[in-house]
């Protein structure tokens, strides 16, 4: 585990009202609930009600209550034991979901997007099990993460490049995707490499996971806001003043898909990517791409790569996207197993007759 980095951000001059993140309340980053249907509504003969009330009244309270218990049981056990279970719970989860609508999802996404990687469905199909059992330790993992940095489980390559961006005068900003246990990213950053760290997340639709998540950054006082109008304002302002690092992923979903890598689509025009060159041109600020990938039960490596260069010039949004992406597709295409998103990309239907499918199935049998 790297030890000894500059946890200060660059000194800047404050205004005299400067933001602080202690003049903001915590509770603040706790997303807002939905306002519970009426509970009537479970036998009403609107389906939109009916179906409204079952999710939050059913499926998500179970669900929700049932997820819960298991994160606090797991909290009480040693790290390499709560990722086996997670491993073990996933081939029961494989074999529940294996014909649901997301689970075929999952399934044509990987097919899709590693042709020519193996040469028979056997081993596809293998592969497609490792992802499962990497989604399953992950989802364990969130009981722990917050002992992974300080356990030592977090090697870290590239910390030189944190340096050299502070060197230069810019602030340090975070650019990542979701492979392997990717909660490990925000806690390395934080309580290790350049913290405090800030930036924005994606709530849950379930209000028992958010609750999880909002009490794990919670205990290591890491401010992570939700999406809105004050969260957008409060995050510029506190990287402007350099109050805070940013780290940020910018493979979210937005609008029913995930728009970053692009897989031969072009660059999006708004979403996580979008913000993150942005509040790098307005805070004096250098993209420093990082990912995490998995060495064994829940060890992991986070590689910080070079910063995007940028010269005295703003970073132009489409030309720093095609960049990010030079950098995060090839990654998770090689780990295609610990890409958290395949659940949510929505590939075109004709992508594996595209031009891109195509050059994808030539790399592989290059290589």
């Amino acid at each position: 585990m790297a030890s000894g980095q500059d946890r200060t951000p660059p000194v800047r001059l404050r205004s005299p009202r400067a933001l602080r993140l202690k003049d903001i309340p915590f509770e603040e980053t706790r997303p807002d609930e939905p306002l519970p249907p009426a509970f009537r509504d479970l036998w009403s003969k609107d389906p939109e009600a009916k179906h409204a009330a079952n999710l939050y009244w059913n499926r998500h309270f179970v669900d929700g209550t049932l997820n819960s218990l298991t994160h606090h049981a797991l909290k009480l056990l040693p790290v390499d034991a709560v990722s086996r279970f997670g491993a073990w719970a996933s081939a029961l989860a494989y074999a529940r979901y294996e014909n649901r609508i997301f689970a075929q999802r999952i399934k044509r996404n990987f097919g899709a997007l590693t042709l020519g990687r193996w040469q028979n469905p056997d081993e596809r199909q293998t592969g497609l099990k490792r992802w499962w059992s990497n989604i399953g330790r992950s989802n364990a993992e969130f009981s722990v993460v917050n002992r992974l940095w300080r356990a030592g489980r977090i090697e870290v390559m590239g910390a030189e490049h944190i340096a050299a961006v502070r060197a230069a005068g810019r602030l340090p900003m975070f650019v990542s995707v979701h492979l392997a246990t990717w909660e490990a990213v925000f806690v390395a950053i934080h309580e290790g490499l350049a913290g405090p760290s800030i930036g924005p997340f994606q709530p849950e639709p379930n209000r028992f996971s958010n609750r999880i998540v909002h009490n794990l950054r919670k205990a290591r006082n890491q401010y992570l806001f939700p999406p809105g109008q004050r969260s957008a304002y409060r995050l510029r302002r506190l990287l402007c003043e350099g109050e805070a690092t940013l780290t940020i992923f910018i493979d979210e979903v937005r609008d029913h898909q995930v728009h970053f890598p692009l897989f031969g689509r072009p660059a999006p025009e708004r979403g996580n990517a979008v913000v993150a060159v942005k509040l790098a041109n307005a805070a004096n600020g250098s993209l420093l791409p990082v990912h995490l990938a998995r060495l064994s039960d829940a060890r992991f490596r986070l590689t910080i790569c070079p910063p995007i260069p940028r010269s005295d010039m703003p970073y132009d949004i489409a030309g720093t996207i095609e960049q990010l992406n030079s950098v995060f597709e090839p990654e998770i295409l090689a780990r295609i197993e610990e890409w958290y998103m395949m659940a949510e990309l929505r590939l075109p239907d004709d992508f594996e007759t595209s031009a891109y499918a195509s050059q994808l199935h030539r790399n592989f049998a290059d290589h």
